[in-house]
């Protein structure tokens, strides 16, 4: 069975596209706000980004190809100045790829009450 040249190319011109679009990097910066140091640890379930530790003011950033399935999610442990530890989704899709965008940057800011991207965009802290 012959299959015609211009079915091929599109086949390969999807897969192309679907490849380039499942696998786009997503930048996350963590930025403390807080008066003291914040002890954070952020991983996935494959990959371990180790203990980081800021000052206030201080800045960590990392960076990932999203999954292809669209399935990523990273989570991060806080060790907050009064002692609790805390734990939130850095990122977790979809929620954080609504609208379609392919290359995201993300700056997180630690408050005592939580992480905040945008000024209305705030996740509360997780229990322990």
């Amino acid at each position: 069975m012959d299959i015609p040249k211009r079915n091929l190319s599109l086949f390969i011109l999807i897969i192309f596209v679907t490849k380039d679009l499942s696998h786009a990097e997503i930048n996350i910066e963590i930025i403390n706000d807080l008066s003291s140091t914040v002890q954070l640890h952020c991983k996935s379930k494959d990959i371990d980004l180790g203990n980081q530790r800021l000052q206030p003011g201080g800045s960590w950033s990392f960076h990932f190809q999203r999954n292809f399935f669209g399935r990523s999610l990273f989570y991060c442990s806080f060790d907050l100045p009064d002692g609790r530890r805390r734990w939130l989704d850095i990122y977790k899709e979809p929620r954080d790829n609504l609208g379609g965008n392919w290359w995201k940057r993300y700056s997180d800011r630690i408050l005592p009450t939580g992480l905040c991207r945008l000024i209305d965009d705030c996740f509360l802290w997780g229990k322990n």
